[in-house]
């Protein structure tokens, strides 16, 4: 069943959120196993700042940089892309390869960071990352989105993830009240706040 928890600022700025995180995830912050797909921070160094806020704020939480994996999509060929002088080479390491829902599933979280947005939807779409992340999703693997990360999931780009239909702006001074989200229009988020999605049931919580 889906479950994800798309911020507009991430975890550490509310308790609320955090303790969300670890009921769903129900391990030890040092026993949790993470994806970090950083690859919407990596255009400029305004940008590239954030990778090490993201990184900084996860050791906070507790969870151990060994237990991570950085999972730059740069790194990784066009879904289309034949291979010529690399034809041979079957045991890439993990970075360097479009990862199987089997290997996705190893791990605990999912979690796209902060930056450009289309900047990630278009590499996501590109390596066909898309539908490796969709069906592992699909089979539980928890979805953690900081602000792009979680754009690319909402209705803001064309060729989205396509969890909810609606467009979320982040980082807003007064955010859409708490509760179901509206059946259209624009979602408003704080800092504070995410949409939380578990299965079928979509909501803005706080």
């Amino acid at each position: 069943m889906r479950r994800l928890l798309l911020t507009s600022g991430g975890l550490h700025i509310n308790k609320n959120l955090q303790d969300l995180f670890f009921r769903q995830i129900q391990k030890a912050p040092h026993e949790i196993r993470m994806i970090y797909v950083p690859s919407a921070a990596v255009h400029n160094d305004g940008a590239r700042e954030l990778l090490s806020l993201c990184m900084f704020n996860l050791m906070n939480l507790g969870i151990a940089p060994s237990n991570i994996l950085v999972y730059h999509l740069g790194y990784l060929l066009s879904k289309d892309y034949a291979r010529t002088y690399s034809s041979n080479v079957t045991n890439s390491p993990a970075q360097f390869r479009l990862l199987s829902i089997e290997e996705m599933q190893e791990y605990d979280v999912l979690l796209f960071g902060g930056g450009e947005a289309s900047i990630l939807l278009n590499e996501i779409n590109r390596t066909g990352f898309n539908e490796v992340v969709n069906q592992a999703v699909e089979n539980g693997l928890f979805y953690l989105g900081i602000s792009a990360g979680s754009m690319i999931a909402a209705g803001n780009l064309a060729n989205n993830l396509g969890y909810i239909k609606n467009p979320i702006l982040f980082h807003c001074e007064k955010g859409t009240p708490c509760g179901n989200i509206p059946q259209e229009g624009e979602i408003y988020l704080t800092d504070s706040q995410a949409v939380w999605i578990d299965g079928s049931v979509s909501r803005i919580i706080e």
